[in-house]
């Protein structure tokens, strides 16, 4: 809606591709120029002087906060273009793919890039009046003879990045690197827009991120750093999901690794257009997806299209946004089988700690009498419940790591549907359209089946957070009543030790007194006297009592004694508790 005269426009016009795309047009060469070469009066383009600030002022504007070009300058801190042309990495490590040319080096990317591009003449009909006659226009084109570039870029570093931002045209600059920079982050983007600053251009860009599953006996670490010397992407070891205990043997350890793939294509019409790719595969040297690994096959196979994996350049769509899907299918694919694995084996891990933790702790109800053993047992349970807190803080911690990239895919193409797609359903040909709505339905079956993960990834939370903690606090309780039941029975213990010698006190006292060296007390020893003794000291005995505690207390404690002698032995040992209860 807008709103000045309170005029509705539709939604499907304010997201629409512009048909001026769709005409072919000369573009003069200055606008493929690096726009380092205008700026500052060629200033930028002195090797000596850090471009980048330059590069990423073009998207980050010139006033308040500076963020993003703080990021990628931070990121590529070191790399200026004198070190481009000598450094050991920049100029020998192969890095990117440009169209279907062999595997390059940052060096030999930005030589590529800046190369100057030729000038073709196409024929074009004159006006009517004039007949026959043919002018001759100026169509730039690249030294492949098509303004259409594909590049791959395996392990975005400073160095290609340098060679990037040293070539990119005046019309790309703000393009690519905001490109970069959402690339450097963790987040997830669907973003479709056309600009209308100077040139008329379009900018169709996704973001992937995810983490992918991979074994290794040594984690495979992230050599690029951001501006506080922290690893780019993190991996993260996830055996503690199926056990604590640590790993003593040469083993492969399970390892996640952050990773992210990101893709844009960009140009000014349909005719004029680039398409960028970029890949991390830092922990598969050996990946199928390298540069190595697609500069070796190109003997072999030449044509591949680096971008799409496996498919040759012939095949592969030239009108941009066609493209774009096509791309973005074959991606989205290939990453929900990394979600799904990773979804699988996290599952099974949670599963298989869960089950051994309770055979190791069990539930029943120890059946050893010594203190001691109990102790023991007593302690084990107790590390084991600290383990087991410690266990669902992890795991909680890292499952919160994986849902909120998903989360973020799912709302981002939630948006493109609602608003972005709109530039893909605006074309005169029915077979055009045809294609692209193939694609885009491939695509959202893709994303459908990454949002049914979703709910699995959230069940397995809950039940960390609810299921786990509900039975940890039964099993708590469980082991607090057998304590009290333990803790009751040796009361009840104690309790018929205090009457035992209660009882017993008045004969040993008589005993003692009998046994003294005759003469000491004014009594014969004798059977008699003993028991004559013994029922004194009882009497004396049971009216301290009664002066102590009364003798209604005495009263109904006799009675009580005299119903547990009259009782049948065995009884139950709770009711022997209740009717002996003490001093107490």
């Amino acid at each position: 809606m807008t709103s000045s005269e309170g005029v509705s426009i539709s939604q499907h016009l304010l997201y629409r591709w512009d048909s001026t795309f769709d005409s072919p047009h000369s573009v003069s060469d200055r606008h493929y120029e690096p726009f380092v070469n205008n700026v500052g009066d060629g200033e930028a383009a002195n090797p000596s002087i850090d471009l980048i600030p330059f590069f990423m002022g073009v998207f980050d504007g010139n006033g308040g906060s500076h963020y993003a070009t703080d990021t990628v300058v931070d990121f590529c801190a070191g790399a200026d273009l004198s070190n481009l042309q000598h450094d050991e990495y920049a100029t020998t490590e192969l890095v990117a793919l440009l169209n279907d040319s062999g595997g390059m080096s940052a060096r030999d990317l930005f030589q590529a890039l800046t190369r100057p591009r030729i000038v073709r003449t196409r024929r074009l009909q004159g006006d009517e009046g004039g007949g026959s006659s043919i002018t001759h226009a100026p169509v730039q084109i690249d030294e492949a003879h098509t303004e259409i570039r594909r590049l791959y870029v395996a392990n975005l570093n400073r160095w290609t990045v340098l060679a990037l931002a040293a070539s990119a045209p005046d019309h790309q600059a703000s393009i690519l690197g905001e490109f970069i920079f959402k690339h450097l982050q963790f987040d997830p983007l669907i973003n479709t827009r056309i600009l209308y600053n100077g040139l008329p251009a379009f900018a169709f860009a996704f973001h992937l991120p995810y983490f992918a599953l991979r074994k290794h006996r040594l984690p495979q670490r992230d050599k690029r750093r951001t501006g506080h010397g922290k690893e780019l992407r993190q991996c993260y070891d996830i055996t503690f999901l199926r056990t604590m205990d640590s790993k003593i043997d040469n083993s492969l350890t399970e390892y996640v690794y952050e990773a992210k793939l990101s893709c844009l294509v960009s140009g000014l019409s349909r005719y004029s257009w680039s398409a960028y790719l970029f890949n991390d595969l830092y922990f598969d040297s050996d990946d199928e997806e390298s540069v190595a690994e697609f500069h070796a096959q190109r003997d072999m196979q030449p044509g591949l299209d680096p971008l799409s994996v496996d498919k040759f350049l012939d095949k592969a769509p030239c009108e941009p946004r066609e493209y774009f899907l096509y791309i973005f299918e074959i991606r989205i694919s290939r990453i929900k089988k990394e979600w799904v694995q990773l979804f699988v084996a996290v599952d099974e891990a949670i599963r298989t700690y869960k089950s051994e933790y309770w055979a190791r702790t069990g539930r029943g109800v120890s059946s050893k009498k010594d203190q001691s053993s109990r102790s023991d047992a007593d302690r084990q349970r107790t590390q084991s419940r600290e383990e087991l807190q410690e266990w669902m803080r992890r795991s909680a911690e890292i499952l919160r790591k994986f849902i909120s990239p998903l989360e973020g895919l799912i709302s981002e193409w939630n948006v493109f549907r609602g608003k972005g797609i709109n530039y893909f359903q605006s074309t005169n040909s029915p077979d055009h359209l045809a294609r692209l709505a193939r694609t885009l339905t491939a695509i959202d079956q893709h994303i459908t089946d990454l949002g049914r993960i979703l709910p699995k990834f959230n069940h397995t939370m809950g039940c960390l957070s609810e299921d786990m903690s509900r039975d940890v606090n039964l099993h708590i309780a469980y082991e607090s009543n057998e304590l009290a039941l333990c803790q009751q029975k040796a009361a009840r213990d104690v309790n018929v030790l205090t009457w035992i010698t209660f009882l017993t006190l008045p004969l040993a006292l008589a005993a003692a007194l009998l046994s003294t060296q005759q003469g000491f007390i004014p009594i014969t020893p004798s059977p008699g006297t003993f028991v004559a003794s013994l029922a004194i000291l009882e009497t004396l005995l049971w009216l301290i009592l009664g002066t102590l505690r009364g003798w209604g207390w005495v009263g109904d404690k006799l009675q009580r004694i005299r119903s547990h002698l009259g009782a049948k032995r065995g009884g139950n040992e709770d009711i022997e508790l209740r009717e002996l209860e003490g001093l107490g």
